[in-house]
């Protein structure tokens, strides 16, 4: 593909028991039960969000929730809430929601 849009969309629910990462669009839910989901730079995301872990390089419209640990990277927007032991916000990022870190 010669344009700089994410070729793949996916409607519904994606789940999987392996570290993915997404660079197209997906609107619906995801779920990883075991792994870590990577949001890529080009992504765009309308989904709540379940996993391990969760690191954020893209754009999030939906609530994430990890049972160890949410990273929004420095080029990342989030509108959301996030829920995690841990939570960190690099410099850059955009976000809009609350944070819920106790578990």
């Amino acid at each position: 593909m010669t344009n700089n849009r994410p070729g793949i969309v996916i409607n519904g629910e994606l789940s999987s028991e392996e570290d993915l990462r997404v660079d197209g669009h997906v609107k619906g839910q995801i779920t990883l039960r075991e792994a870590e989901l990577t949001v890529g730079q080009a992504a765009r995301i309308e989904a709540d969000i379940r996993s391990v872990r969760v690191l954020v390089l893209g754009t999030v419209t939906g609530n994430i929730a990890a049972a160890e640990r949410i990273e929004l990277g420095a080029a990342s927007s989030v509108t959301g809430n996030l829920s995690a032991n841990k939570v960190v916000i690099i410099e850059g990022a955009r976000f809009n929601g609350s944070v819920d870190m106790d578990k």
